[in-house]
């Protein structure tokens, strides 16, 4: 039992500083480029290196950090390219599983319980957005489209687009900071639920896609100004 608690004890720690450390990163005030170290982060948490040194560990997995040996860990650059390309399995990935949960919306099994979910999620963006809350509002956005998406049940298709989301969510923070675009973002997700609780699987796919496509029209004039975050 005790060692239980140790387990659980690191791992929460771990979690902890893990999302702290993520969300700086997401959110710009960790600059790409940046040099973090693991004695540096254990002692503001006032814990060993061992959670510090696995939080880094799972950044690092998410390509968020690159991990130095003898030297600390760099937060990692932006890539133009890897955004495009992330862009683009988004788009053909989430499109598909939305238009297949407008399908099957209701009928092969009661999805109140997403709806309920869902609808909570909008309004607790719309609150976030009336804090200028950056970080909050992209994370509740993840939140949206993972749970639509977990009606299909596909555990795999969840992991590849986490992975693929991280190329585009420093961005996408960038993107919410300068294009003010959380409203319109807010009001696609209303649109996209009356879409799929009415099973219209063609509109639903038209409104993701425009939904998806919204900022990249914007989005070269902005890496253009910020180009020294990316490679």
């Amino acid at each position: 039992m005790k060692n239980e608690r140790l387990v659980l004890e690191r791992n929460t720690l771990d979690s902890v500083i893990y999302k702290e450390l993520r969300k700086r990163i997401i959110s710009l005030s960790f600059q790409p480029g940046s040099m973090i170290y693991e004695n540096a982060v254990a002692d503001e948490y006032g814990v060993s290196r061992t959670p510090v040194r696995q939080a880094f560990s799972r950044l690092a997995n998410e390509g968020l950090l690159s991990i130095l040996p003898q030297r600390g860990a760099q937060v990692s650059h932006l890539s133009v390219a890897k955004v495009k390309e992330a862009q683009f399995i988004r788009e053909a990935l989430e499109v598909s599983a939305f238009g297949e949960v407008a399908r099957i919306w209701n009928k092969t099994a009661d999805h109140s319980a997403a709806q309920s979910k869902a609808l909570s999620l909008i309004e607790q963006q719309r609150q976030v957005v009336r804090e200028k809350d950056y970080v909050g509002f992209t994370e509740l956005d993840v939140a949206f489209h993972d749970t639509v998406i977990g009606v299909l049940g596909n555990a795999m298709l969840l992991e590849m687009l986490s992975d693929v989301r991280t190329h585009l969510t420093r961005v996408r923070f960038l993107e919410l900071q300068e294009a003010h675009h959380e409203d319109d973002a807010i009001a696609d997700h209303v649109k996209l639920m009356g879409s799929i609780m009415a099973n219209d699987v063609t509109g639903t796919q038209s409104l993701l896609l425009a939904h998806l496509k919204m900022i990249e029209a914007m989005r070269d004039d902005i890496l253009k100004r910020h180009d020294i975050l990316f490679e």
